[in-house]
């Protein structure tokens, strides 16, 4: 039997050994349901809020119109005003000091204070306006907000801003999701095996570069599946969004080259990481004793230096993370997202992340060769440099 179909039995067999329709529908399921919940919420939470009576002592304030706020005369006597806190008449007794600060009595913590706090900035700012002698003609027109309008030179291409980096930040969470999904499975189905002792048996009926191989293309395939399926939730979820609340699909992350591109990155990325922590797990003896546990947070180190692509799409450092193999899945789509990347800064990034995958491969296959076999004491990070650096048969 050829390496190929080795690989080709090996991936099927951990492809099945995981997946399962009913399991993807109950996660898909699941997806929408914590989606509703996060949006009602956030609905909530953003929500104005009920009326707060504000008691106003010795001067007058207008609310402004459609806000939360209403403000009525205070009470004559102290008395009075107590009273009313206490049986929850108003919310609070607003007085104004001679040095022109205000003073709010409350009973408990205003919530709304930094509401009222910025609706009394704008009055003192009035007044001092009004002090200086200016006209109401000309004291609306230093308070006038600035018109600002941004023409593109490329309608087709106009960006809506705040959706892009939705898009973006999509993207990345789509590929650090699927990482870890896989991580979990290639830990589990790796030491498992190893703790068995099957792996003599398995060696000896296929070469171990053709065995982990398999074991990258099928856990690769099974979480593309499953990270499929929250992506079919997110598009659900954002077509809700779009009816709902207006929430606007950016143009760049819709045009097919540009999800080809994606899917490419998604991919590539992913079999990057798979095809090290395969190595990593072949050198484990028990997953929960290993010191090497702290290599699972590694994925995180791109997307953190990523968020450079986010704050300027187009710097220098941008351009250098979205080419670097390491970092180029979750950076360049952000700038293909964010920016416009030419056609020849796509093609090397990904012919480079392309190469790199092949390289891992190789490396892992050689560290899988001997780790596999390897109780009792994990090897040292010298010796798996070596292991994968040695040139042994396929």
């Amino acid at each position: 039997m050829s390496h190929v179909r080795h690989v080709s039995v090996v991936a099927q067999w951990e492809f099945a050994r995981f997946f399962s329709w009913k399991d993807q529908a109950v996660s898909l399921a699941l997806f929408l349901l914590v989606s509703a919940v996060w949006a009602g919420a956030a609905l909530v939470a953003g929500s104005r809020g009920s009326t707060v009576t504000i008691a106003l002592a010795g001067f007058d304030v207008q609310a402004p119109a459609g806000g939360r706020f209403r403000f009525v005369p205070a009470a004559p006597d102290d008395a009075a005003r107590a009273a009313a806190l206490r049986q929850g008449d108003v919310q609070g007794l607003l007085s104004r000091r001679p040095d022109g600060a205000f003073e709010l009595l409350v009973l408990k913590d205003p919530r709304y204070r930094s509401e009222l706090a910025a609706l009394l900035e704008a009055v003192v700012r009035r007044e001092r306006l009004e002090a200086s002698g200016l006209t109401p003609q000309a004291l609306e027109r230093i308070l006038a907000p600035v018109d600002l309008a941004v023409r593109f030179t490329d309608p087709v291409r106009e960006r809506q801003g705040r959706a892009e980096k939705i898009a973006a930040a999509v993207c990345v969470g789509v590929l650090l999701m699927a990482v870890f999904t896989s991580l979990a499975y290639l830990l589990t189905g790796i030491t498992g095996e190893k703790q068995l002792r099957v792996t003599e048996s398995v060696v000896a009926a296929i070469s171990p570069q053709a065995w982990i191989d398999g074991k990258v293309f099928g856990i690769t395939a099974y979480s593309l599946a499953s990270v499929g399926n929250i992506v079919v939730g997110l598009a659900l979820v954002g077509m809700t969004a779009q009816f709902a609340s207006g929430f606007t699909w950016p143009e760049a992350a819709l045009r097919p080259a540009v999800i080809l591109v994606l899917a490419a990155y998604t991919v590539l990325g992913l079999l990057l990481w798979n095809s090290f922590f395969a190595a990593v797990a072949a050198t484990v003896s028990d997953m929960y004793t290993s010191s090497r546990s702290s290599l699972m947070f590694l994925p995180l180190v791109p997307v953190v230096l990523s968020i450079a692509v986010l704050r300027d799409p187009d710097a220098l450092l941008a351009r250098i993370l979205a080419v670097f193999p390491l970092t180029s899945a979750p950076a360049l789509p952000m700038r293909l997202v964010l920016s416009d990347p030419g056609v020849l800064e796509v093609g090397s990034s990904l012919a480079l992340l392309a190469g790199a995958v092949w390289i891992m491969r190789r490396m892992a296959g050689r560290i899988f060769q001997l780790g596999i076999l390897l109780y009792g004491k994990e090897p040292t990070l010298a010796e798996m440099t070596r292991w994968a650096t040695e040139r042994r048969g396929r």
